[in-house]
């Protein structure tokens, strides 16, 4: 078991290591004392014998990643919204080396007008 290093009076915390890192919450209590202490992270660190990279990652992620927690996670129910029935295909329509797709609810004037266009273009 790792030892433990005294922050405050009642808070006892464990070193973290690679194989047995810190939960969030563990992390959360040591930023707290540190806050507390009025030290900077790093002499905070130092005085207690802890890690400050781990204490200033702990740091950066929860400042960073305001969606993270203590409280209980839970599932929410996932209902698929109902299939729509398919659409109705395009039709496609060659004009020269041009391929136009027109949809159900195409505009005749607009199609005429890129049709025109596309008749005067040279090939």
């Amino acid at each position: 078991m790792q030892s433990t290093t005294l922050l405050t009076e009642n808070f006892t915390l464990r070193k973290s290591t690679r194989r047995d890192p810190w939960s969030e919450a563990e992390a959360r209590e040591a930023l707290a004392a540190a806050s507390r202490s009025g030290l900077s992270l790093s002499a905070f660190s130092r005085k207690h014998g802890l890690s400050d990279r781990t204490l200033y990652w702990w740091h950066m992620r929860i400042r960073t990643h305001q969606d993270l927690h203590t409280g209980p996670v839970s599932f929410v129910p996932v209902v698929p919204a109902p299939c729509s029935p398919p659409s109705v295909a395009a039709l496609e329509v060659a004009v020269g080396p041009a391929v136009i797709r027109v949809w159900p609810d195409f505009c005749e004037d607009t199609l005429a007008r890129l049709v025109g266009v596309l008749h005067r273009l040279p090939c």
